[in-house]
């Protein structure tokens, strides 16, 4: 069976995965985000091989996740900054922390805390309704398809067992 491209598939969690699914690539946003920028200090910081840590930045690059930005004229020196797409990404790190400090921690706790900088608290990633802000759980959404929604590769059962959007349910935005 041929490899299926995760890109074609009619899903947004299947196209996410395809770009940020990559073994060190969460890794890599991570240390991003803590504000590891240069590739060396990458590398370092990971213990990941230079071609490896290499392809997996030029795909956020490819993606626009990520953009290099000048730091050093001469010699030319490069460090690898989010976009704001890349930033967008904050949530489902956020959301693999919280999941990994719940399952993953053992005896010693979390490894790594998440102050929120307006309160000064120790906080965990939440999804909440974008229109409610109630917090949501598998027990309380329903998924129904949208616009984009096909049968195809990677869906062939999904589409089946998703209801179209009823009147009484008003579309997103």
């Amino acid at each position: 069976m041929a490899k299926v491209d995760l890109a074609e598939i009619a899903c947004s969690i299947a196209r996410t995965v395809g770009i940020v699914g990559e073994r060190w690539t969460p890794l890599i946003l991570r240390d991003l985000f803590l504000g590891i920028t240069r590739f060396e200090d990458l590398r370092r910081d990971l213990g990941i091989a230079s071609n490896v840590l290499a392809d997996r930045l030029r795909a956020l690059c490819d993606n626009e996740i990520v953009e290099t930005r000048v730091y050093q004229e001469n010699p030319t020196r490069t460090e690898y900054v989010l976009t704001d797409r890349g930033r967008d990404l904050y949530p489902i790190l956020t959301m693999l922390l919280a999941w990994g400090d719940r399952w993953l921690a053992g005896d010693d706790g979390p490894p790594l805390s998440v102050v929120h900088r307006d309160c000064g608290q120790v906080t965990e990633g939440v999804v909440v309704c974008g229109a409610c802000a109630a917090p949501l759980t598998s027990d309380n959404v329903t998924w129904h398809a949208g616009p984009g929604g096909k049968s195809g590769p990677g869906v062939a059962l999904v589409a089946t067992r998703l209801a179209p959007l009823s009147d009484g349910i008003p579309p997103r935005g």
